[in-house]
Parts: structure tokens; C-alpha cells; sequence
């Protein structure tokens, strides 16, 4: 019998049951099993795993309904949405909770571990109320475009439980001389009335710089605006900021934000996870993946998922699906010259030789015959191409 198997089986059924107890007892027997046979990473790796789970599972169940801890109304359907009064134009739009993101976003430790801390917070909102304190509310939100800003803001609403009063920017700003302050106004106070969490997406746009000589008077009137807004909602409820210029916001406006979360780009760890995330139900090896992985080394996360997309286009198009993925990444990186990086443009239409050696230096970890399977060859094959040009 393979080793290990009756834990294995005995993991399978509890998973079966949905006995969560259970399940983690066979896991740390599994791990257990791997410490003493010598497989430390195995086992760290399941370690690891578990851990995660159990915080996961600890945040599920802890963190209070939002909604309790607030006052106001309920948002419904029925509610009405204040509008433009020159034009007619909603200045927000609902969010609720059952169609936010249940999904959680792929981001590096780091960010995980800030997103949990804001929302473990408010789980322990009656304990900080003891301690004379309050729970985070506001959260800026900022960083390159592309990197899951207005998803993670998405989903900070729906593990507290909130549907998203979203602010509408072509509806708020108006060329009528006072009446975006008035809209701005009219959102805070229909965000005030309900139990919701306000996001400002783009928020760039209405809290630009009043120092910034471009600007006429009415930017200047809207900031002063929107910085007495967010005084006054700082004891009702929670607001998102979230921006891709965030050299562009007033100082002010930075102050008024109790957390401030810069998205970076994603790591070189983490891009393999958004691929295989994003590829599904397209399967490939570890050394495709690690190819990708180089292709497309310092995108960000939503260039990522155009990439998995058109692959997924040429897997079902009869004159590319049998393409190798060597061939595949030359004629994406031609069609997206604005999202590749030069590097990878200079190497990628070199010799296969090349684009090993590169493979080679950012993981070594994969073995020849994997990365002969990126250009249909096969491993002796490509040995002796490899040869052949090592001795030229």
C-alpha cells in the first residue's frame, strides 16, 4: 500500500462528512507523517496550508456583522437614488452584498495580512469601544492601474457584510458653477442615511490638489467640500478611497484616512497563482507556467488576466490550438508591444537557447525536458540543440 494512504483515505471522507474537526485532525496526522519521514517542505507546505485555513475560518466566524454596529436604514431595491438636478444623472450607484465578489483577492502576504487586520477590527468592535477606541473608518486605497484596488475594496464590503454605495463621478461632476459640491453633498448624505459603505473609485477626481495652479476656483470649493463630507461621515460609517494617482490628491485629503494600503504590483511569486487562477479551466505544467511567468514579468494583475483570456481565444481556434506556447507568447508579445517589457520583447524572438538561459536563471528549479515541451521538442532534441550552441 502507497504510504500515507489510510490517512489519505481517511482525509477523503471527512471531507465527504464536512466535518471541518475532523478534517483538520487528518491533516495534521499527514503532516506529522511527512515530519517524520523527513519531508520538511512537504510538510511545511501542508503546515502552511492549515494555518491559513484556520485564520480564515477564525475571520469568518468572529467578525461581527458591520451592519450592527452602525445606525441608519436598510438599503432596498426600492430605495431611491438621488440624482443631478441640471441633468438627471444618478450620482451613485448600489452595490449589494449578494452581488459583491465572494472571491478573495491574490495579493502578497503583506497586503493580505493589512486587509485582515482592518476587517479583525471591527470583529472586535465592542472590545475596542471598552477601550475608549473605535475601529478603522476610512481606507485609502491606492496604487498602480491594474492591480485590484476597486476589487479589493469590493470585497472588504462583502466580508463585513455591506452593500457598496458607489460613487458615480460622471453623474457628480458637473460644468454648472456649484454643482458638484451640492452633488458631493447629496452622496454623503444619502451614504449617511443607510448602513452601506461608501467607495470613492477614481477619487482622484474630486480631491485633486487646491494648491495646483491648473485648477480653477470651483476644484478648490469641491475639496473644501468633500473634506467637510468626510469629517462629518468619520462617526457613521465606514468609507473606500481608491485611486491610481495618488500624486494628485490634496494633503488634506490624505489625513482624513485612518488606513492607507499602496497595491503594488504583482510579486514574482504571485504572478504564477494569478495565472493558474486566471487560466482555468486551461491546464498547464510547471514550466509553462514558469514561462508565462517570465513573459509577463512586472505586469500587472489585469494584464495577467487579458493574457489567460486570448489564450484561452487559441486554444479553441483550429489554426493555433496546436501551436506550441513559444510560438503563442511571440505572437502575443507582437500584439501587445504597450504590456511586455523590453526585455522579454528583445529575448522572446531570439533563439530557443536564449529564452532558455533566461528560464534557467529566474527558476532554476525547472529541468530541461520541461522547458523542451514550450517548443514541441523533444528532450534529446532539444539537449542537443542547447549543445550545439554552447560549442558555436
Amino acid at each position: 500500500m502507497a504510504p500515507y494512504f489510510n490517512i489519505i483515505q481517511s482525509l477523503c471522507r471527512a471531507c465527504f462528512s464536512s466535518d471541518l474537526d475532523v478534517i483538520t485532525h487528518q491533516i495534521e496526522r499527514l503532516i506529522s507523517a511527512y515530519r517524520a519521514d523527513g519531508n520538511i517542505d512537504e510538510a511545511k507546505a501542508l503546515e502552511k496550508m492549515l494555518n491559513n485555513a484556520k485564520n480564515k475560518e477564525i475571520l469568518h466566524s468572529s467578525v461581527i456583522t458591520f451592519s450592527s454596529c452602525l445606525q441608519g436604514e436598510t438599503l432596498t431595491p426600492k430605495t431611491i437614488i438621488p440624482v443631478d438636478k441640471e441633468t438627471s444623472a444618478p450620482i451613485l450607484d448600489v452595490i449589494y452584498v449578494d452581488e459583491l465578489p465572494s472571491t478573495e483577492p491574490i495579493f502578497d502576504t503583506f497586503i493580505k495580512e493589512a486587509v485582515d487586520s482592518v476587517i479583525l477590527e471591527w470583529s472586535n468592535y465592542d472590545k475596542l469601544i471598552k477601550m475608549n477606541a473605535t475601529p478603522s473608518r476610512s481606507c485609502l486605497i491606492y496604487g498602480l492601474p491594474g492591480t485590484g484596488k476597486t476589487h479589493l475594496a469590493k470585497w472588504i464590503a462583502k466580508q463585513l457584510g455591506l452593500p457598496i454605495v458607489l460613487a458615480k463621478l460622471d453623474g457628480i461632476v458637473s460644468s454648472f458653477l456649484g454643482t458638484s459640491s451640492r452633488n458631493i453633498g447629496n452622496l454623503f448624505a444619502f451614504a449617511n442615511r443607510y448602513k452601506c459603505i461608501l467607495l470613492l473609485d477614481e477619487f482622484d477626481a474630486i480631491a485633486k490638489l487646491r494648491n495646483d495652479p491648473q485648477e480653477v476656483g470651483e476644484v478648490k470649493r469641491i475639496v473644501n467640500t468633500l473634506l467637510q463630507c468626510l469629517d462629518s461621515r468619520d462617526e457613521i460609517g465606514f468609507t473606500i478611497g481608491v485611486t491610481n494617482h495618488e500624486q494628485l490628491l490634496d494633503p488634506a485629503i490624505w489625513r482624513r484616512f485612518d488606513v492607507q494600503i499602496e497595491i503594488p504590483k504583482p510579486s514574482p511569486s504571485i504572478i504564477p497563482l494569478l495565472l493558474q487562477n486566471f487560466i482555468s479551466p486551461l491546464k498547464y505544467n510547471e514550466a509553462e507556467i514558469s514561462f508565462l511567468s517570465w513573459c509577463i514579468q512586472d505586469c500587472s494583475g489585469a494584464d495577467i488576466q487579458k493574457l489567460s483570456n486570448w489564450l484561452k481565444r487559441m486554444s479553441i481556434i483550429d489554426e493555433y490550438k496546436n501551436e506550441c506556447l513559444y510560438h503563442l507568447m511571440q505572437r502575443y508579445t507582437l500584439l501587445n508591444t504597450g504590456r511586455i517589457s523590453d526585455k522579454v520583447k528583445e529575448i522572446i524572438t531570439k533563439a530557443p537557447d536564449d529564452i532558455y538561459a533566461s528560464l534557467k536563471a529566474s527558476s532554476p528549479e525547472l529541468k530541461q525536458k520541461d522547458i523542451a515541451e514550450i517548443f514541441n521538442m523533444t528532450p534529446s532534441s532539444f539537449c542537443k540543440m542547447i549543445q550545439k550552441n554552447n560549442k558555436e
